[in-house]
């Protein structure tokens, strides 16, 4: 609008001037001459516009160049005319009030200026030139030139008032985009900030006062010579390197060490300023406190590497840790072990007394080996009751030795849980880098495989990794895969070892015994195997697969024509607890036909100790169903006669340990007739194993034992022999209750 304004009045003074000039009879230069002034002028001051001089004035299309042909004009007219001055006074009058309305001091005096250029130049030209006299068209031309400034008078009054309510809007306008602005501003807890061109801080502020950053301890200084810590990569001089740059930056991360011992942490990020001539002003931004979100941060990160029930490091760390360690040992040489802990008993307690007290015996037992250990000691928590120790600097064995037996000792003093008194052992395994691995992994497994050499050797005790261990360890992985694939592969055997009455000499029963055959590795010892099967799980399969073959061998035998006896099989641990036991019992009496009578369970007597009334009524429900119960190796567990007598037991039998010796040795002719005389008592049947020797059977004999069981009479045979033993020695009748059973043939 501003614009074709400004041309328009631009076309009219300079056609006017025109006319003046061919109706006057002037020289062509005299327009020439005014109009190329004009045309300068209204250059120069757009030039002057463009390059900031003038910021007041926004549009130069309608100031200094219209003002200079106006000039022009009323020059040329007073001139021609003189008795038409007071239209040369209005017009001059015109011209100062659009300088006055929109030209500023500087474009005020450019003004002057050329007036005062242009009114010598008329001076100059006016007297060595002969105006002629005014014609009726000079006139009528001044008189349009009249009508068009009165208009412009008019029409400028309406567009100035026009663009005053406009500036007053406008203003508003931002005086309330400010005034929201600036509330925004209060409510945000940010600080904004400003820096000079030497980069130092003279601005510091935030809506909401900070106690934790007073703008005084930063006001006249520069960031990165105040002793603040950066915390972004590259530094200070990273940092220093964008602002040299004129580069804007986010997220510079500086933190401030409080005089109250406590970190703060602001996230900084902010844009330089420049000017129109590319020189830098500072720079301005924005700073947030971020302190909070470091902690959290922090926190993560400690949860992610931390057990969260003890606080100790878990797998993550140290593994880490542990990778440090080798690295270290590599470069600079040296040697450091690892101690794998794990807490024996630990399920029992965590089972019997709950997972609270298992939680419990976790927190306190980290307790005591971080106060066992020392400061340049890492203990982590793997999971469960696992733990590992990392020693650095070790230069002999004996040092880690004394450092694994406080472990021990730590462990096996005993904790107050839920009001009962309990004791946990541990099983300590060690090696040694770089004698014993040359990674972290290895080393770890290294350790690993001496915690159960440890256990093999009775726990509650540590061991070295060795060569020997190396072996066991093989050893028992080998045994462990082929045990699982013996089942389907068909690598077991049942051995039967008959039970002989002492009174009659006949077979009062026989008991079923698992034997492994394997073509790699030859016969395994039932020791060897059946303790990995019970830590595997696998004795629940492999238990059940044993009573469904004694009973089916039993039956097999009844149709043989052969009399009955009674099919002992043991329960492990594993089995005992299995949900499905009672149901396993009943599918197979059921699947094979044989009367429950006709078969006796074996538990040790440890088993029935560890939860008397679970047992209680477990075993009430096997003697329920008519099925005979035994305790096996009597005489190694705690149990008491009060004990025992709650107990549904028929048969009781005296351990191998104590027959060994019973013929020579007091203390052991003494256990053994205890424990005859307390079977007795319960009116229970009282079988000896281990019976090797004629004197063993005599004592037993002269002490009113029931039955034996060992080599002496027969050690344990297939099948096949079995039969023809039996032949041979006629089994005594079964109770009276029982015999009249029939049986298939």
């Amino acid at each position: 609008m501003a614009a074709k304004i400004g041309a328009i009045n631009w076309v009219i003074e300079i056609s006017l001037l025109g006319g003046l000039v061919i109706f006057a009879k002037l020289p062509s230069w005299f327009w020439f001459l005014y109009t190329g002034i004009g045309i300068l002028c209204a250059s120069s001051f757009y030039i002057l516009h463009k390059t900031g001089i003038s910021e007041r004035f926004k549009d130069p299309t309608l100031a200094l160049p219209h003002l200079l042909i106006v000039c022009a004009n009323q020059f040329l007219g007073l001139f021609l005319l003189p008795q038409l001055n007071f239209l040369f006074l209005i017009r001059i009058i015109e011209g100062a009030a659009y300088g006055l309305f929109l030209l500023t001091v500087r474009q005020y005096f450019i003004l002057f200026l050329t007036f005062a250029i242009g009114l010598a130049a008329f001076i100059i030209f006016g007297a060595s030139i002969a105006f002629p006299t005014s014609t009726l068209a000079v006139k009528i031309l001044l008189y349009i030139s009249l009508i068009l400034t009165i208009g412009r008078l008019i029409f400028g009054s309406i567009y100035l008032d026009f663009l005053r309510s406009r500036l007053v809007a406008t203003n508003k306008d931002i005086k309330e985009s400010e005034a929201r602005f600036r509330a925004l501003t209060d409510l945000s807890s940010d600080w904004y900030w400003e820096q000079d061109a030497d980069f130092r801080i003279t601005r510091f502020e935030s809506g909401r006062a900070s106690k934790d950053l007073p703008p005084e301890m930063l006001i006249g200084k520069r960031l990165f010579e105040s002793g603040i810590t950066v915390k972004t990569p590259g530094g200070w001089e990273a940092h220093k390197a964008q602002i040299m740059a004129h580069q804007s930056f986010r997220d510079l991360v500086l933190h401030f060490d409080m005089p109250d011992n406590h970190d703060l942490y602001i996230s900084v990020s902010g844009e330089a300023m420049i000017d129109n001539d590319g020189v830098l002003k500072g720079y301005r931004g924005v700073a947030r406190d971020i302190s909070e979100q470091k902690r959290a941060d922090a926190r993560i990160q400690h949860l992610a590497t931390h057990d969260g029930l003890t606080g100790l490091p878990n797998r993550v760390m140290y593994n880490q840790m542990l990778s440090v360690a080798v690295q270290s040992a590599l470069r600079y040489g040296g040697s450091f072990a690892v101690l794998f802990i794990d807490l024996d008993r630990f399920k029992f307690i965590n089972d019997t007394l709950g997972h609270e007290a298992g939680d419990q015996l976790l927190k306190e037992i980290s307790t005591r080996f971080r106060q066992t250990l020392r400061a340049s000691d890492i203990v982590a928590r793997l999971g469960g009751d696992e733990f590992v120790v990392l020693v650095p600097q070790v230069h002999e064995k004996k040092e880690i030795a004394v450092i694994a037996r406080k472990i021990v000792d730590a462990a096996i003093a005993p904790f107050l849980l839920q009001g009962q008194e309990c004791r946990v052992t541990a099983s300590v395994g060690i090696a040694i880098f770089p004698d014993d691995a040359q990674d972290e992994l290895t080393l770890t497994k290294s350790a690993d495989i001496a915690m159960y050499a440890a256990k093999e050797a009775g726990k509650n005790n540590y061991q070295f990794f060795s060569a020997q261990v190396r072996s066991y360890a093989l050893e028992r992985m080998a045994l462990e895969t082929n045990l699982r694939q013996a089942l389907e592969r068909n690598e077991f055997t049942v051995y039967y070892q008959a039970k002989r009455d002492l009174a009659s000499g006949a077979i009062s029963g026989v008991e079923a015994l698992l034997r492994w055959q394997n073509p790699e590795l030859g016969t395994i010892s039932p020791a060897q195997f059946i303790p990995i099967a019970e830590e595997t799980g696998m004795i629940v399969p492999i238990g059940k697969w044993v009573l469904r073959t004694a009973c089916r061998q039993n039956m097999a035998w009844l149709r043989e024509g052969l009399p009955p006896v009674c099919m002992a099989v043991n329960l492990s641990v594993r089995q005992f607890t299995d949900d499905h036991l009672l149901l396993d019992i009943a599918a197979i009496l059921e699947e094979t036909g044989m009367d429950p009578r006709l078969l006796e369970l074996e538990i040790t007597e440890g088993l029935v100790m560890r939860d008397p009334a679970k047992a209680v009524t477990l075993l009430a429900a096997i003697k329920k169903m008519g099925v005979r119960l035994a305790i096996d190796d009597f005489g190694t567990g705690y149990s008491s006669l009060a004990q025992l007598k709650n107990f549904p037991i028929d048969t009781l039998k005296v351990d191998r340990s104590f027959i060994r010796e019973v013929a020579t040795n007091a203390s052991d002719k003494a256990i053994t007739e205890a424990i005859i005389a307390m079977g007795k008592t319960l009116c229970m049947t009282v079988i000896a194993e281990g019976v090797e020797t004629e004197e063993q059977e005599d004592f037993l004999r002269q002490n009113s034992c029931d039955q034996m069981q060992g080599y002496y009479f027969s050690k344990a045979v297939l099948p096949e022999e079995f039969a023809t033993l039996l032949r041979t020695h006629h089994a005594i009748p079964l109770p009276e209750d029982s015999s009249s059973t029939q049986f298939p043939a």
